[in-house]
Parts: C-alpha cells; sequence; structure tokens
C-alpha cells in the first residue's frame, strides 16, 4: 500500500507573503463563519416542541424543519468549494452571509404566520439559510487552508475552527431558549441574521481574497445529480416512515437517490475537473476521515433532535430547560477542543479521531439509558461523555482529510468531507426519527424508543471507529517501505 502526497505547499505559495494581520483576520472569520452556520442546528432544535404547539405540525413536519436546512447545505458545498476556487473565496463567504441575512429573515416572518402557513414559509427560510450555509462551511475550511499552508501550524487553526462549530452548538439551544422565554418563536433568527450581517460587514472592508482557479469549472452534471441524490434520499426516509417502506413516495424517491447516486459517480469519473476528486478515496485516510465525518455528525445532529423531542413532549420541559442540558454536551465540548488541539502534535489524527468514535459509542449508551423519571444530574453527566467524544470527533476528521492529500487539492478535501459532514446531519433526524416514531406505533414507550434508535447510532460509531483504527495500523506498518 503506498502512502499519500504529504499536504505540503510549494514554496512559492502567496499565503507565505500573508502578514499577521491578515492571517488573524482570516481565521476570526472563518471560525466566525462557521459558528453562523451551526447555531441554527441546535437553536431550531430546542425550539422544535414549542413551534409544533404553535403551528400544529407534526413529527415528520418537524423533521423537514432541520432537513429543510441541511438538505441545502449539503448539496451546495461542493459547488460553493469550487466557485471560491473560480472567482474567489470572499465573494463567495460575502454571498454565503447575504443568504443567511435573507433566510434569517424569512423564517423569522414565519413566526406571524399560523398553521400550515406558518410551517411552509419556515421551510423556506430555513432552506434559503441553509444555501448559505453551504457556500460558508467549504469556503471557511478553504480559506484556513490557503491562509496556512504549514500542516502542523495549520491544525491549530482547525482546532479554532471546529472550536466555532462546538461553540456555535452550544450557544445555540441558550439562545433560543432565552429568547422563547420572553418572544415568540420567530425571533430566535434574530442573532443569526445580526451576527451574518456583521461577519459581511468585516469581510468586506478587511478580509482578503483567495482563489486556486487551476484546472477547475463548475461541473453542472455533478451538481444536479448530486442534489438530487441528497434530497431524494432524505425525502424518501422520511417518507417511509411516515407512509410506509412500500408506498409509492417512498420507493420512487429512493430508487430516484440510487439511479442519481450511480449517474453521479459515472458522471465525476469521466468529468475533466469533477465537482468531487474521487481519486481522493484511494487514500485510506481520506476515505476514513470522509465516513467518518458523515457518521459523526449523523451522530450529533440526529442525537440533538431525539433529545430535544423527549425532553420537551416527555419530560414537559421548555425551551430554556432542554437548551442548558444540551449545554453539557457542546459546551464541554468547547472546553476539551484546546486539548485536542494539543494532543494532535502528539498522536497521529486518525487515532484521536478512532477514539472519539469509540467513546461517542459508550457515550450514547449511556444517554439511552436514560427514562421519564431522569433528572438533571443524572442526564447531565452523561451529555458531558458526549461532548468530550464530539471534540475528538470534529477537529481531528477535518485535518485527517486536509493533510491526507497534496495542498493543491486541499480545497476540494475540505468540500468533500463537508459534504459528507452535512449529509450525515441530514440524515441523522431523518433516519432516527423514523426508528423513534416506528417504535412509538409499535406501542413502546418513549424511553424505549430513544433507547432503540441511540442503537443505531451506536452500530454506526463503532463501525467508523474500527475503520479509522484498521486505516492507522496498516499506515504505520507500511510507513517503513514508504521510506
Amino acid at each position: 500500500m503506498s502512502t499519500s502526497p504529504i499536504s505540503t505547499p510549494p514554496a512559492t505559495h502567496p499565503a507565505t507573503a500573508t502578514d499577521a494581520r491578515h492571517l488573524r483576520t482570516t481565521v476570526a472569520l472563518a471560525v466566525l463563519g462557521v459558528f453562523v452556520t451551526y447555531v441554527p442546528v441546535t437553536s431550531v432544535s430546542v425550539a422544535l416542541t414549542t413551534i409544533g404547539t404553535a403551528t400544529g405540525a407534526g413529527t415528520a413536519d418537524l423533521q423537514w424543519v432541520s432537513d429543510a436546512y441541511v438538505i441545502p447545505m449539503a448539496a451546495a458545498v461542493l459547488s460553493a468549494g469550487v466557485v471560491g476556487d473560480l472567482h474567489g473565496r470572499r465573494r463567495v463567504f460575502l454571498a454565503g452571509m447575504s443568504l443567511t441575512v435573507l433566510g434569517a429573515v424569512i423564517a423569522g416572518l414565519a413566526g406571524t404566520a399560523e398553521g400550515s402557513a406558518a410551517v411552509h414559509a419556515l421551510w423556506a427560510g430555513q432552506a434559503v439559510s441553509g444555501l448559505g450555509a453551504g457556500a460558508l462551511l467549504p469556503t471557511t475550511l478553504a480559506l484556513v487552508a490557503h491562509a496556512v499552508p504549514d500542516p502542523r501550524r495549520r491544525g491549530r487553526c482547525v482546532n479554532a475552527w471546529a472550536t466555532g462549530i462546538v461553540v456555535g452548538l452550544a450557544l445555540g439551544p441558550l439562545l433560543s431558549g432565552t429568547i422563547l422565554r420572553y418572544l415568540d418563536w420567530g425571533w430566535i433568527y434574530a442573532p443569526t441574521g445580526v451576527l451574518a450581517a456583521l461577519a459581511a460587514v468585516v469581510a468586506l472592508v478587511a478580509l482578503p481574497e483567495s482563489k486556486a482557479p487551476a484546472g477547475r469549472h463548475l461541473d453542472w452534471a455533478g451538481q444536479v445529480l448530486a442534489t438530487v441524490t441528497v434530497a431524494a434520499s432524505i425525502y424518501g426516509v422520511i417518507e417511509g416512515g411516515e407512509h410506509g417502506w412500500t408506498s409509492v413516495p417512498c420507493l420512487v424517491a429512493l430508487g430516484l437517490a440510487a439511479i442519481a447516486l450511480v449517474a453521479f459517480v459515472v458522471a465525476e469519473s469521466r468529468s475533466a475537473a469533477p465537482l468531487m476528486e474521487l481519486s481522493l478515496y484511494r487514500d485510506g485516510q481520506f476515505t476514513a476521515a470522509g465516513v467518518s465525518a458523515l457518521i459523526a455528525l449523523f451522530s450529533i445532529v440526529g442525537t440533538a433532535f431525539l433529545l430535544s423531542l423527549f425532553l420537551g413532549y416527555t419530560q414537559r420541559l421548555s425551551p430554556l430547560g432542554i437548551g442548558l442540558r444540551l449545554l453539557f454536551t457542546a459546551g464541554v465540548s468547547a472546553l476539551v477542543n484546546p486539548l485536542v488541539g494539543a494532543l494532535m502534535s502528539r498522536v497521529r489524527p486518525l487515532v484521536l479521531l478512532g477514539f472519539g468514535m469509540f467513546l461517542s459509542a459508550v457515550a450514547l449508551l449511556l444517554i439511552g439509558a436514560i427514562d421519564e423519571t431522569t433528572g438533571f444530574a443524572d442526564l447531565v453527566w452523561r451529555l458531558a461523555v458526549f461532548g468530550v467524544a464530539m471534540s475528538f470527533m470534529l477537529t481531528p476528521v477535518s485535518v485527517v482529510a486536509i493533510n491526507a492529500v497534496p495542498w493543491r487539492s486541499a480545497g476540494a478535501a475540505a468540500a468533500t468531507n463537508t459534504a459528507l459532514r452535512q449529509y450525515g446531519g441530514a440524515l441523522g433526524p431523518a433516519v432516527l426519527g423514523v426508528v423513534f416514531n416506528g417504535r412509538i406505533g409499535a406501542g413502546a414507550s418513549a424511553a424505549s424508543a430513544l433507547s432503540t434508535a441511540l442503537l443505531v447510532n451506536v452500530v454506526l460509531v463503532l463501525a467508523a471507529g474500527a475503520l479509522c483504527i484498521v486505516v492507522a495500523v496498516r499506515r504505520r506498518e507500511d510507513a517503513p517501505r514508504g521510506r
């Protein structure tokens, strides 16, 4: 087995001339950008029961509140990476922030409507914001990769970027829960809109431009097929859970997703400038990072979705009460993240990633043991363990993906890994929501349904952890021969 090229830039790369001020500005805006994209993930989760009560939305409708944001995000990620390479990452950053502001306004105004009209307007706002998030995610990571070409120093900056993710996940529930104590649910979108507007102003004034256009062009066939694959597969899963796996909408959607996926692989393998560089998957580390990214967000977003429903509908907690409990996941993750960043200079990131997956399995088993009577203290320590696991999953996975490829492919690697991560985030609520509702429909208690759904998570994270360790061991054995 051959080793992958070391992710080292050419000596003439312009980032070597970037002054310290521009570097700090770039990294700070990248962190703020990813923070803005992840606040809505958890801020909406804790508001689901409030939105459902106010609008009469059912569980399937509430699944689409989450997925209306994440599906466009996952679909736009790959093209955003190419557009950034071609036309400038600063331009894409500004476009992403503008879409985020527009989506926040639409979703906020949805709170003034009633019934199905409010739900549909909310979906529309979430979708527009999701497009903005899809533009921001690969762009922010590519900005860091471009500005910091040295792999060791880049690891520390990617750690700061990942901290933006977990801080966004941590503060989202608190912001939403606090707002819902005093205002209607539409106001939960105000913080995201304001922050995005401020970030756009700062970027317009201070963010340096960067491009990497060589050999890149928009792959429209790949974009269309990727979008159809993502949207049809999620729709099929939700329809299958709601109306049965043999229902016509479910079968048509899943069949379309399968056909689109095959066509996407064929189209990308023949394209001169593919949307997704399939050759990157020849490297075991990159493949392990991709699988882990998908499963990590599947687990994180899916678990937050389930817990929000369980704590809201079963334990009758307020949005702020839910947010305070979920803080022990993302908040602990934010505190542990600097430690993970420091460990990456001593322990291979792939090994840390595998450890995070195994620890996540332990945490999910602990969370799955709660019931309707579980109190605050008995729940939050379990969530804290999951928070530690989150840090070991989110930071190393991006570093592994970027450092597994040549420097010229760092942007493509970041976009591909991010696309898989967001697809996992879209699948999580859909799949786990179907399992949860299926168990409830069969007569199981809410606690039993939660436990069964989380067992699906456990199996997946264990499989991803095993893949990481196997690849790490094989690369260690091949290292002497690679020299």
